[in-house]
Protein backbone atom coordinates (compact mmCIF):
# COMPACT_ATOMS: atom_id res chain seq x y z
CA UNK A 1 0.00 0.00 0.00
CA UNK A 2 1.26 3.43 -0.95
CA UNK A 3 1.78 5.91 1.90
CA UNK A 4 0.16 9.32 2.01
CA UNK A 5 3.41 11.13 1.27
CA UNK A 6 4.25 8.86 -1.65
CA UNK A 7 0.81 9.51 -3.14
CA UNK A 8 1.21 13.27 -2.57
CA UNK A 9 4.62 13.20 -4.23
CA UNK A 10 3.27 11.44 -7.31
CA UNK A 11 0.40 13.94 -7.60
CA UNK A 12 2.83 16.85 -7.39
CA UNK A 13 5.15 15.28 -9.93
CA UNK A 14 2.27 14.80 -12.35
CA UNK A 15 1.15 18.39 -11.91
CA UNK A 16 4.63 19.87 -12.18
CA UNK A 17 5.42 17.90 -15.31
CA UNK A 18 2.45 19.41 -17.11
CA UNK A 19 2.27 22.95 -18.51
CA UNK A 20 -0.85 23.79 -16.50
CA UNK A 21 -0.57 25.96 -13.43
CA UNK A 22 -1.36 23.71 -10.45
CA UNK A 23 -2.71 26.64 -8.49
CA UNK A 24 -5.28 27.85 -11.01
CA UNK A 25 -8.08 25.89 -9.38
CA UNK A 26 -6.99 26.57 -5.84
CA UNK A 27 -8.66 29.43 -3.95
CA UNK A 28 -7.66 29.66 -0.31
CA UNK A 29 -10.53 31.99 0.64
CA UNK A 30 -13.33 30.84 -1.62
CA UNK A 31 -16.83 31.72 -0.49
CA UNK A 32 -18.12 32.84 2.84
CA UNK A 33 -17.71 29.53 4.65
CA UNK A 34 -14.84 27.89 6.39
CA UNK A 35 -14.34 24.23 7.00
CA UNK A 36 -12.77 22.61 10.04
CA UNK A 37 -12.83 18.86 10.40
CA UNK A 38 -16.22 17.56 9.35
CA UNK A 39 -18.12 20.78 9.93
CA UNK A 40 -18.58 23.78 7.71
CA UNK A 41 -19.53 27.09 9.23
CA UNK A 42 -20.35 30.49 7.84
CA UNK A 43 -17.83 33.30 8.24
CA UNK A 44 -19.28 36.30 10.00
CA UNK A 45 -19.46 39.45 7.91
CA UNK A 46 -16.76 42.01 8.59
CA UNK A 47 -17.65 44.55 11.23
CA UNK A 48 -17.70 48.12 10.07
CA UNK A 49 -15.34 50.45 11.86
CA UNK A 50 -17.45 52.66 14.07
CA UNK A 51 -14.74 55.13 14.88
CA UNK A 52 -16.24 58.47 15.67
CA UNK A 53 -15.38 61.17 13.19
CA UNK A 54 -13.58 64.13 14.65
CA UNK A 55 -13.26 67.55 13.10
CA UNK A 56 -10.59 70.12 13.72
CA UNK A 57 -11.79 72.78 16.12
CA UNK A 58 -10.49 76.28 16.80
CA UNK A 59 -8.26 76.70 19.82
CA UNK A 60 -10.89 78.85 21.53
CA UNK A 61 -13.24 75.86 21.74
CA UNK A 62 -10.82 73.24 23.06
CA UNK A 63 -11.47 74.32 26.66
CA UNK A 64 -15.23 74.19 26.07
CA UNK A 65 -14.97 70.59 24.88
CA UNK A 66 -12.88 69.86 27.97
CA UNK A 67 -15.60 71.37 30.19
CA UNK A 68 -18.09 68.93 28.67
CA UNK A 69 -15.62 66.09 29.21
CA UNK A 70 -15.40 65.00 25.57
CA UNK A 71 -12.69 64.99 22.94
CA UNK A 72 -12.32 68.13 20.84
CA UNK A 73 -14.11 67.73 17.52
CA UNK A 74 -16.78 65.36 18.81
CA UNK A 75 -20.07 65.31 16.96
CA UNK A 76 -22.91 67.66 17.94
CA UNK A 77 -24.91 64.67 19.19
CA UNK A 78 -22.08 63.65 21.54
CA UNK A 79 -21.84 67.25 22.76
CA UNK A 80 -25.55 67.40 23.49
CA UNK A 81 -25.63 64.11 25.40
CA UNK A 82 -22.57 65.13 27.45
CA UNK A 83 -24.19 68.50 28.22
CA UNK A 84 -27.42 66.84 29.34
CA UNK A 85 -25.71 64.30 31.58
CA UNK A 86 -23.44 66.93 33.17
CA UNK A 87 -26.38 69.25 33.73
CA UNK A 88 -28.31 66.47 35.47
CA UNK A 89 -25.36 65.86 37.80
CA UNK A 90 -24.69 69.54 38.53
CA UNK A 91 -28.17 71.05 38.53
CA UNK A 92 -28.69 73.61 41.35
CA UNK A 93 -31.97 71.99 42.40
CA UNK A 94 -30.03 68.89 43.45
CA UNK A 95 -28.55 70.89 46.34
CA UNK A 96 -31.58 72.85 47.52
CA UNK A 97 -30.80 72.24 51.23
CA UNK A 98 -27.23 73.58 51.17
CA UNK A 99 -26.95 77.17 49.94
CA UNK A 100 -23.18 77.00 49.39
CA UNK A 101 -23.37 73.83 47.27
CA UNK A 102 -26.33 75.27 45.38
CA UNK A 103 -24.31 78.38 44.48
CA UNK A 104 -21.35 76.26 43.33
CA UNK A 105 -23.53 74.00 41.23
CA UNK A 106 -25.25 77.05 39.76
CA UNK A 107 -21.88 78.41 38.57
CA UNK A 108 -20.92 74.98 37.23
CA UNK A 109 -24.24 74.61 35.38
CA UNK A 110 -23.83 78.07 33.83
CA UNK A 111 -20.30 77.20 32.69
CA UNK A 112 -21.45 73.88 31.19
CA UNK A 113 -24.36 75.53 29.38
CA UNK A 114 -22.23 78.38 28.04
CA UNK A 115 -19.65 75.91 26.72
CA UNK A 116 -22.35 73.86 25.02
CA UNK A 117 -23.89 76.97 23.47
CA UNK A 118 -20.53 78.10 22.07
CA UNK A 119 -19.90 74.67 20.55
CA UNK A 120 -23.43 74.45 19.16
CA UNK A 121 -23.13 77.95 17.65
CA UNK A 122 -19.81 77.00 16.05
CA UNK A 123 -21.28 73.84 14.50
CA UNK A 124 -24.29 75.77 13.14
CA UNK A 125 -22.50 78.85 11.81
CA UNK A 126 -18.81 78.03 11.60
CA UNK A 127 -17.90 81.04 13.70
CA UNK A 128 -16.72 81.16 17.31
CA UNK A 129 -18.87 83.49 19.37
Amino acid sequence: MQSFYDRLGSILRDRLDSDEDPFDDWEPHAGSTRQAGNSTERNPPPRPGNKPKRVTVPRELVEDFRVLGIAPGSSPEECKSAWKSLLKENHPDMHAQDAKKQTESNHTAIRITNSYRKIKHWYETGFVS
